[in-house]
């Protein structure tokens, strides 16, 4: 009983230090300004956000992705 416990104290530790709120938009040349998008509070490692979808697609489109937070 122990054991999951600790496990889970030791997973909320982990998604608590990775929940930094982070927010950015894609400048464009051709479109301009997007959005602003925020990444959700509590991360788990290895799922892909939206912040980290709409950050790849501005690259894919030659933007610049420009952090505000």
């Amino acid at each position: 009983m122990k054991k999951i416990l600790y496990t889970l104290v030791a997973i909320a530790a982990i998604t608590s230090v990775s929940s930094c709120k982070k927010c950015g938009y894609c400048k464009d040349p051709i479109y301009g300004n997007g959005s602003a998008v925020c990444q959700e509070t509590s991360v788990v490692p290895g799922i892909t956000s939206s912040y980290d979808e709409e950050k790849a697609q501005c690259s894919a489109d030659g933007g610049t992705w420009v952090i505000t937070k």
